[in-house]
C-alpha cells in the first residue's frame, strides 16, 4: 500500500513546467486530523467527505492519500465519482447530491451508492442501486419526512432492485453556542433509528453527524459518521488537536519603490503615507486572496508579514515590502500558511474578510497545482 501511494504521489507531482503558484497537501496532516476524529469513537466509521474538488484541497490527491483507509468516500455528484474511478481510485463512494435517475439506473460505475432525498427520486429506481435514505430532523432543505417513513419503507420492500444500505440526516446547528436544536434533532434521529432498524435489521450504515456533530458522538445512536471541513484541519471542536492541510505558495513578480502620497491599485483606495516599496505576486481573488482582505489582509515573505495595499485584482495582488530587506523577483512567497494563528492562515482570512473558512478553500481554482507533502 505503501508502494501504491508512492507511486501515486510520483505521478500527481509530475509537471512539465514549473508553476507561478503551487498549493502543498500535508499528507502527515490530513491523517492525523481523520486519526482524531475516528479516536472519538473507535468502534464507529468515519467517512471523509470530498465534495467540491476536497473543500479545495484536491479531489484525486486528499483521495489518494486516504485510499484503503477508509470504507467510504461522500461526494456530491456523478462527476466527481467519474474523475476518481478514472483515476484508478477504487474506494466505495457515496453520493450524496442530486443524480439524474437515467444516470442512476445505467450502473456504469461500481461500488456506488446513492443518497436518496425524495420520493421523486425514489420512485425513479429501476435498476439495482443501492441508497442510503436521508430523512430530515430538521435541516428542511431536503429529505424524507418523519412522518412519511413508512410509506417510504413499505415502497423500498416493495421494489426489489433498491438496497437500503444505509439512512442518514444532517445537523443544522451543530457548530452553536447553543445546543437546543442539535439535542433536539438527536432525539427525532434517534427514535427514526429505532424505526429503522426494526424494519431493516440488515441496515449496513446509520448517520447523521458532520464534523462539529462529532461532539455528540455518545448520544448518538449511529455507527457512521460524515467528515468534512475537520479532515482538512478548519474548524474548531473542543478536545481535538486539527491541523489545516493546505498551504499556497507563489512568487514576487514585481518589484518597485513608491512616492508618498502616490496610490496603489484601482479605485486610488490605499495612498502612501511615506516613500515606500511594493511589491506584486500573481495571486487575485481568482486564485484565493478574497477581495474583502483589500487593504487588511496580508502574505508572508522571508518569515515577515507583508501587509495588502491596494484592492486586490483578479489575477494579482499588491503587498507592501519596505520593512523586508534584499528582495528580487523570484523570491518565494507564502500565501496561505498552515499555521493556524498565522496572519495569513485561513482562519485569519476567513476572519478579515467576516466570511467562514469553507468559502476560501473551495474558491480556489481545481487547475492550480496541487502538491502532497
Amino acid at each position: 500500500m505503501k508502494i501504491r501511494l508512492k507511486k501515486l504521489i510520483k505521478r500527481l507531482n509530475r509537471e512539465e513546467t514549473n508553476p507561478l503558484i503551487t498549493i502543498r497537501i500535508s499528507a502527515a496532516a490530513l491523517l492525523h486530523n481523520l486519526a482524531q476524529f475516528q479516536g472519538i469513537k473507535p468502534e464507529n466509521k468515519v467517512m471523509p467527505v470530498l465534495k467540491s474538488n476536497a473543500y479545495g484541497h484536491g479531489l484525486i490527491e486528499v483521495a489518494s492519500i486516504l485510499e484503503n483507509k477508509v470504507e467510504f468516500f461522500v461526494i456530491d455528484s456523478y462527476f466527481e465519482a467519474l474523475a476518481l474511478r478514472n483515476e484508478g481510485i477504487k474506494t466505495a463512494l457515496l453520493i450524496m447530491g442530486y443524480v439524474r435517475p437515467d444516470v442512476m439506473n445505467s450502473g456504469k460505475l461500481k461500488n456506488i451508492s446513492y443518497g436518496i432525498t425524495s420520493f421523486d427520486t425514489l420512485y425513479s429506481i429501476s435498476s439495482p442501486v443501492k441508497i442510503h435514505l436521508k430523512i430530515d430532523t430538521g435541516m428542511h432543505r431536503q429529505g424524507i419526512m418523519p412522518e412519511e417513513l413508512e410509506k417510504a419503507f413499505s415502497y423500498i420492500k416493495s421494489n426489489p432492485t433498491i438496497t437500503l444500505e444505509g439512512i442518514c440526516s444532517h445537523f443544522a446547528d451543530a457548530d452553536s453556542v447553543d445546543k437546543t436544536y442539535t439535542e433536539k434533532q438527536i432525539n427525532l434521529w434517534n427514535s427514526i433509528v429505532n424505526k429503522a432498524q426494526k424494519e431493516f435489521p440488515s441496515i449496513k450504515y446509520v448517520h447523521i453527524s458532520n464534523s462539529y456533530g462529532h461532539s455528540f458522538a455518545n448520544t448518538i445512536q449511529a455507527n457512521t459518521s460524515r467528515l468534512g471541513i475537520g479532515l482538512y484541519g478548519l474548524a474548531d471542536i473542543e478536545g481535538l488537536d486539527l491541523k489545516p492541510v493546505l498551504e499556497m505558495r507563489t512568487i514576487l513578480t514585481n518589484i518597485k519603490k513608491i512616492a508618498k502620497g502616490d496610490s496603489v491599485g484601482y479605485n486610488n483606495s490605499f495612498v502612501a503615507l511615506y516613500d515606500m516599496t511594493i511589491a506584486t505576486v500573481p495571486v487575485g481573488y481568482y486564485e484565493g486572496i478574497d477581495r474583502q482582505l483589500s487593504n487588511k489582509g496580508s502574505i508572508r515573505i522571508k518569515g515577515t508579514d507583508a501587509p495588502i495595499v491596494g484592492k486586490v485584482s483578479m489575477n494579482m495582488t499588491t503587498v507592501d515590502v519596505s520593512a523586508i530587506k534584499d528582495l528580487k523577483i523570484g523570491d518565494e512567497v507564502q500565501v496561505i500558511s498552515p499555521i493556524k494563528s498565522d496572519s495569513n492562515s485561513i482562519y485569519s482570512m476567513a476572519h478579515l474578510g467576516e466570511t467562514i473558512t469553507y468559502e476560501l478553500v473551495v474558491k480556489i481554482p481545481r487547475e492550480i497545482k496541487r502538491i502532497i507533502i
